[in-house]
């Protein structure tokens, strides 16, 4: 009987020495990605990147998309996720200012907020870090110097932009004044026009063409924007230019057509994957008030060998850009897939 009563002491004890070498794991970190609308080219993009940084760092990810691409819907997905336990979110807000409470909810319950691609209103959000895609004095360099080459110093223009009024779409136009006053003044911006959708923007499109016969460029601000604006032009006889921020294979049609010989792009998959990996070294305690760079290390095959490089972004005022835009062309455009 004792030797029994012995025997299970020991055999519990041996069961709890094992249980001390293998130590439950600590649960992972939870990050969600909320972006502007489903079935968005551009944001499934990031969504790939932001997957792909979290498979390298162990995190899991967690992705909404608003069906109606509403300010409302991005609320109660944020509202969703504290109630989660989210350790962070990412997220492209629809607007600065009415998204701002709900970030600031989510900050009050310990959740860690970075913005991407569009920033929300740092103080009343309380945001930590906001990734932008690129400086805004780079994209209207980029935009100014693609109408110059295709329509001429002196070319009558016209800007589509969202109804909305995004804080970085008037950043960029702006910046786009400043830009065409420095090096092509001749130049004139007839008319701007703001579009609730594609739709509105093929329309809005064709109204310019009638009410001013003489424009010959089109500045279009969303990639949806500028396929509609390609679209007008090509419905119509004359020829004219259209430039703006674009993704590769919805314009590359019209890239080849000539119709938008030149666009202003970032790649999206590498703006979601630099957003997570922020947000991972967010909540880690890795950044601070005073960092001045992100350090990410990249896993890539060269010649079949793997390795690693570490990758630095800068930090600016609790910004942290991704890089400079790329300019795509006729050229370059079959390069990219996506």
């Amino acid at each position: 009987m004792f030797a029994r009563f012995y025997a299970g002491l020991l055999l519990g004890a041996c069961m709890l020495l094992a249980g001390c070498d293998n130590p439950t794991p600590p649960p992972k970190l939870r990050v969600a990605m909320v972006v502007k609308a489903k079935g968005n080219a551009y944001f499934d993009a990031c969504a790939v990147g932001g997957r792909k940084a979290a498979k390298e760092l162990g995190v899991q990810f967690f992705y909404e998309a608003p069906v109606d691409g509403s300010v409302e819907e991005q609320i109660e997905a944020v509202d969703g996720l504290v109630t989660r336990r989210m350790n962070a979110i990412v997220i492209a807000p629809h607007e600065a200012m009415a998204l701002a409470p709900a970030l600031k909810r989510a900050r009050e319950s310990g959740v860690h907020i970075i913005t991407f691609d569009t920033d929300a209103d740092e103080k009343r959000s309380e945001r930590e870090w906001f990734v932008k895609p690129a400086s805004d004095v780079t994209v209207a360099r980029g935009l100014v110097g693609n109408m110059v080459s295709s329509a001429g110093a002196k070319a009558r223009t016209v800007i589509i932009a969202s109804a909305n009024a995004a804080a970085r779409q008037q950043q960029w136009i702006g910046a786009m004044r400043e830009q065409i006053g420095k090096v092509c003044p001749t130049m004139q911006i007839v008319e701007i026009r703001r579009c609730e959708d594609a739709n509105a923007a093929f329309t809005a499109t064709q109204e310019v063409f009638q009410n001013n016969p003489d424009v010959i460029g089109i500045f279009a601000l969303t990639p949806e924007l500028l396929i509609s604006a390609a679209k007008a032009v090509k419905s119509g006889n004359q020829k004219r230019f259209v430039t703006g921020v674009g993704l590769p294979n919805s314009t590359r049609v019209f890239v080849k057509d000539g119709i938008v010989p030149a666009f202003v792009m970032w790649n999206p998959t590498d703006l979601g994957y630099l957003a997570v990996h922020v947000a991972v070294q967010t909540v880690k305690g890795q950044l601070h008030d005073d960092s001045s760079e992100v350090a990410i290390n990249e896993s890539e095959v060269v010649n079949g060998v793997a390795r690693t490089k570490t990758v630095r972004r800068a930090i600016k005022n609790r910004e942290i850009l991704l890089g400079e835009p790329m300019i795509v062309t006729a050229e370059t455009v079959n390069q990219f897939d996506f």
